[in-house]
């Protein structure tokens, strides 16, 4: 059923209006939102929760101004969950923020909206607050090649920048072989035969085949054992979060907890290839 005034009891009577607005747009995205939910773990109650998948979930404080501490006790919750958990602070009828306050919050992984009634004006993207790394620094000359990734990663979309790290390894990786093809490179398999690839097969060939032919090579170099066992590492969980990531389970859990050691292991990879 759709959200009534009466479903509200913490929202002032002169934001009722825009927080039902603001309800109607969130579920023009597809959210399933719910108000004013309750819980012994929440730090306070917030004026509404979203969700669109299992495994994620925000939360939404819409007032006529924000508060800076109110949000740092959600990024406290945030930190202490196991699942996806992001903040949002919305600043009803069009009023504007102070710039340090924004900072503030952007720096704390928090999303900052602005809601005219009408319009959403995203100021800042909300963080998975319960993921505590950072994207690892690039080195200059990988800055082209991952630098999209970094750039998703600091808009709080790390699956999306994780998905096209893994991808500018498996480029450069492809790249690599091509040219050990080229030049004459000998391949056995772990059955003991000799496996001969083309140029095309391996312009083609996924992450993991890709790996499967470093492990192959006759006679690799230390760069190149090293990188054979850094796509056998990144591989299942690059799987996972092309096919899995809107899902919840064992595969989810671990793409979670890994990722951040596995984004050192691309960069690290693909400085041993360039």
């Amino acid at each position: 059923m759709p959200l009534k005034q009466t479903d509200f009891v913490i929202v002032p009577e002169d934001l009722l209006g825009p927080v039902l607005d603001y309800v109607q747009w969130l579920e023009d995205q597809g959210y399933k939102v719910t108000a004013e939910p309750t819980d012994l773990e929440y730090p306070n109650t917030p004026v509404l929760m979203a969700t669109r998948s299992p495994n994620q979930v925000y939360f939404y404080e819409v007032a006529s101004r924000v508060n800076v501490t109110r949000a740092q006790s959600w990024v406290n919750y945030g930190k202490a969950s196991s699942i996806d958990v992001r903040y949002v602070a919305v600043v009803a009828n069009g009023k504007n923020i102070a710039s340090a306050d924004l900072g503030k919050l952007k720096s704390m992984g928090v999303g900052v909206h602005l809601f005219d009634g009408e319009n959403v004006e995203r100021l800042c993207n909300p963080h998975d607050l319960s993921l505590s790394f950072d994207f690892p620094a690039l080195p200059r000359k990988l800055v082209r090649k991952l630098g999209t990734a970094r750039d998703l990663f600091a808009d709080g979309h790390w699956k999306e920048s994780y998905e096209d790290a893994c991808q500018a390894l498996e480029t450069d990786a492809r790249a690599y072989m091509v040219k050990r093809v080229r030049m004459g490179a000998t391949f056995v398999s772990s059955a003991g035969k000799t496996v001969t690839y083309t140029e095309q097969q391996v312009s083609k060939a996924t992450l993991g085949a890709v790996g499967n032919m470093f492990l192959e090579l006759v006679t690799p170099t230390q760069a190149e054992s090293q990188l054979a066992q850094a796509i056998k590492r990144i591989n299942p969980r690059r799987v996972t979060v092309a096919h899995f990531k809107s899902k919840s389970g064992k595969r989810a859990r671990q793409l979670r907890e890994e990722v951040g050691k596995d984004l050192i292991v691309i960069v690290n990879a693909m400085m041993m290839v360039h």
